[in-house]
């Protein structure tokens, strides 16, 4: 029976080639991941450098009106609290110095050690305490809040992200997005779907009064600088209050199959193909106008933001879900390892004879 090192190597590729090509793309998710984690600590790091350059020039001020406006439309049981807050940080611009070393602690050691766990819980606990006590949170409870104006608040993102590229203990051999690859595993497809469908909803509500889209880009208009404010002119005239309802309920539209899209083309990828992909290139989309369009990029151009806004870490978190790779098919599930075929049956179908060829005969055997 030919089972010597020859026939074992030659075996060994057949039946294993699935095996490495899964753990390549394990590997690929995780790297793919490490990657997302630094690009999320670079956000925390552009959100810190906003903060310090806050108290310079006339960006306290700025700040300060859009901190007022914030506390009008946040939570009822939070209106004191967060108008406290405003005066304070007026009355001391400085102040804002000391989120900022808390962000810019946050952004290194996720930047320095990405597959850092206390980092990445640290970056989601700071994320929570910004959303509410900072963003009020995010408006959401004021029904303004729409996925082209900022929705759900950027620090709520932040910490959705962190909980997302979670790293699990162990790592996933059967997984092709950074997202699966991470502690909750198939748990962050639902939490992608339910924060698509809150954002149709909020999207498709009448965006008017203090904080709604057309409010939002009067402010912006006022604020930016010529180009973007040339933008801005041409969007309010064109969006009059039934141009308002139509690009709600189109972008809402847009957010379900963005939503359920991803969700639903992960687990049954077989049928959809590469429609994952789309989706995913959809919600990129949305990201980068509301970002750019409405929220003239984050305001970060004008004073007036404590962060870069919600488009970039939108995209971070869409490219989490992107698929690195498609799982193997030709190793059945669980057949890895001990249950894999054994390299000697490859090594008996090697030594069969092939038609029309002679083997020479082995000199062991020459006397039998």
């Amino acid at each position: 029976m030919a089972g010597g090192p020859h026939g074992q190597s030659r075996g060994g590729r057949q039946s294993g080639g699935a095996v490495g090509l899964s753990q390549l793309r394990s590997g690929g998710a995780a790297a793919v991941a490490n990657t997302l984690r630094r690009a999320l600590g670079a956000l925390w790091l552009a959100d810190a450098l906003v903060k310090i350059l806050i108290p310079f020039g006339g960006r306290a001020a700025d700040q300060a009106y859009e901190q007022l406006m914030m506390a009008m439309t946040g939570p009822p049981g939070m209106h004191r609290l967060l108008a406290w807050e405003t005066n304070l940080f007026a009355a001391h611009p400085l102040l804002w110095w000391l989120p900022a070393a808390v962000e810019l602690c946050i952004g290194l050691w996720l930047v320095t050690r990405p597959a850092s766990r206390p980092a990445l819980a640290a970056a989601a606990c700071w994320a929570l305490v910004v959303w509410v006590v900072g963003e009020g949170l995010g408006g959401l409870t004021a029904g303004v809040a729409s996925v082209l104006t900022g929705y759900p608040g950027a620090a709520l993102l932040y910490a959705l992200a962190a909980v997302v590229l979670f790293p699990g203990r162990r790592p996933r051999q059967d997984t092709t997005t950074a997202a699966e690859a991470g502690a909750i595993g198939w748990w962050s497809r639902v939490a992608w779907l339910a924060l698509w469908i809150g954002a149709a909803f909020y999207t498709a509500l009448p965006q008017t009064g203090e904080g709604g889209l057309v409010f939002m880009l009067f402010t912006n208009e006022s604020e930016a600088p010529g180009p973007l404010r040339s933008m801005d002119a041409s969007e309010l005239s064109w969006l009059t209050i039934g141009h308002t309802t139509l690009i709600g309920i189109t972008v809402a539209i847009a957010c379900l199959a963005a939503g359920f899209g991803v969700f639903l083309g992960a687990g049954f990828g077989v049928f959809l193909g590469a429609l994952p992909r789309l989706f995913l290139s959809l919600s990129v989309l949305i990201a980068l106008t509301g970002w750019v369009a409405m929220q003239n990029f984050g305001g970060i151009l004008t004073g007036s933001a404590t962060d870069v806004g919600t488009g970039p870490v939108l995209i971070v978190l869409a490219l989490a879900f992107w698929p690195v790779g498609v799982r193997a098919h030709s190793v059945p599930r669980g057949q890895h390892g001990a249950d894999a075929p054994s390299p000697p049956a490859a090594a008996e179908c090697e030594t069969q004879p092939v038609a029309g060829v002679t083997r020479p005969a082995d000199p062991r055997y020459n006397g039998s």
